[in-house]
Parts: structure tokens; sequence; C-alpha cells
């Protein structure tokens, strides 16, 4: 199926990383597609600045909440209390990662909500309880909806995907066994599209039986019931000695906006990143001043 092309209004998710000698980091964001390149994009949509507003103060409260010493426990009860004051619900299938090198998914998790003995018997697992240490790195993922949280396969193709390491096949098809040569020699371990093989066509080919054995792990696109929003951000994190610093994530847009307030724990933290943000642009923008003088 073909996606049509966007159009005034629509809600777009950009979802990146980039590594360099597989050291990662990465990125994601939540906008409205503008009128044109001159034209400021506008929402009018209350629904959708609630949900926006409120992934995104989730994103930094489970960002100052990932420090060393604490657990994964406390990070998930921090973004369960935004979303239940917001009236939003976090997406059950997303999860924090820890980030090694070349490797985006590492072991220690962070889940967005506790499921419940329901949700435990349908299948979903529970995350195991872990302790936060100096030196991590942390991707710091977070999307709410206005939905009951559990998405779907759509009907669009996907063509992201991530090499499972700890599985081995004999392929049959030829197209198969070029893609998986292929992967193994430039995408071992990070995820990777389907527009980076030479060969497209016999990729998309290939693809199939190597996912269907266990060899590929598929990134597909999922989706919320009909009418309902969802927001997404993610930053990452780095645990340094002096406390944990956010290196990547923009601010949020502008036009989302909500009339209801942060509860009485979640204002003072948000007061707290605020102050320490406006006191490094303060120094960032006087030691600019101080190197412009002397030039």
């Amino acid at each position: 199926m073909q996606q049509e092309p966007l159009k005034e209004g629509d809600i777009v998710k950009i979802d990146l990383g980039c590594h360099i000698d597989g050291y990662i980091s990465v990125a994601a964001h939540t906008l409205i597609v503008p009128a044109g390149p001159d034209s400021p994009p506008t929402n009018d949509d209350e629904v959708l600045g609630n949900v926006a507003v409120a992934a995104y103060n989730a994103m930094l409260i489970a960002a100052d909440a990932i420090k060393a010493g604490a657990k994964n426990s406390d990070v998930t009860a921090a973004v369960e209390r935004v979303a239940t004051n917001y009236g939003v619900t976090p997406i059950s299938t997303v999860r924090m990662h820890q980030m090694k090198r070349f490797v985006i998914d590492g072991v220690k998790e962070v889940a967005l909500k506790e499921p419940t003995a329901d949700e435990l018997e349908e299948g979903e697992e529970k995350v195991p309880e872990c302790t936060f240490e100096q030196g991590e790195v942390y991707a710091v993922d977070v999307a709410l909806s206005t939905g009951d949280g559990k998405v779907r396969p759509g009907t669009l193709r996907t063509t992201v995907f991530k090499r499972n390491v700890e599985t081995s096949y004999k392929l049959k098809m030829k197209a198969s066994r070029y893609v998986l040569s292929e992967v193994d020699k430039k995408f071992p371990t990070l995820p990777f599209t389907l527009r980076h093989f030479g060969e497209e066509t016999q990729a998309k080919m290939g693809v199939q039986e190597c996912v269907a054995h266990g060899l590929l792990t598929p990134y597909p696109c999922l989706h919320e019931k009909a009418g309902e929003k969802v927001a997404h951000f993610k930053c990452t994190v780095l645990l340094l000695p002096s406390g944990t610093s956010r290196v990547t994530g923009l601010d949020m847009p502008e036009y989302f906006k909500t009339d209801k307030t942060p509860d009485e724990e979640t204002a003072k933290v948000l007061a707290a990143i605020a102050e320490k943000a406006a006191k490094k642009a303060k120094k960032k923008a006087a030691k600019k001043k101080k190197k412009k003088a002397s030039s």
C-alpha cells in the first residue's frame, strides 16, 4: 500500500539515530506539517496539544529520573504519573533502552507503564528491575496516546529491520542469501532500511524468508485505533560523574498547548530543569561574547 503525500495539518513523527564508530545517539520528535516552507505550523486540536505536552513533559521527567543509583521502576512510575495527570495512556510496547557500542537495544530496559494482571495473562512481559550506573547511556523513549495504548500493525510495508545475531538458518532462496550476506557485512548489529541495498527489488524478495526464520527483526509501522492521537518524543542521556546530561532532542513546538497543568511533583522537576537550562544558555552566551570580544 502506497502512502498518500503529506498535506497541511498532518501529524508527523520523526524517529532517527546515528553512530560514530558504534557510539549511538537517537532522537524522535512530533510535529505538524505547515501549509508551506514559509508558513509556520498551527494547531487548533486541543486533544493533540494535550497529549503532545504530556509526552514531552514525560520525556523530560524520565530523563531527569535516570540517574546513577536510581531504579527503572522509579522512571516508570514517573511516566505513569505524568500520563495519568494529563488523562492519556502510555503505549504499552514502547521501551527505553540502555545503549552500548554497536548495541541499540541493551539489556537494561524501562517500561512506560506497569502491566496489569490481565495484560500479563495476555502475554505482555514485565520488565526486570535494574539499577542505573554511572557511565551508561540511555535512549529515553516516550509515546503517549489518547486511546488505550495498545498499538497494532497497519497496512504499510515494513522497510526497517535489524539483524538477530543469535539466530542462524540455512536459507533456500538466492535473494535471501544476498540479503543476509549484505546485512552481515554492512549492518551486523544496527537497524537498516531496504533502501540501503544496491539491488532493492532483490532485497524486498529476500527479506521475507529472513524474517520468517528469525534472522531479521522487523520494525513495523504500528497504529492506534482510528481517531486517536499519539505523540512521540525521544532523547539520549549520558550518566556522567557530574549528573545526567541530555545530549539530543529539540524543544517542544510552541503550537502544542494544553489547559491542563502538571501535578505538583512534576511541576517542581520541570521548573528545576528549566532553571538549569537557562543557566547553561546564559553561560554559553557569555562565553561566546567573550570569545568574540577577544578576536
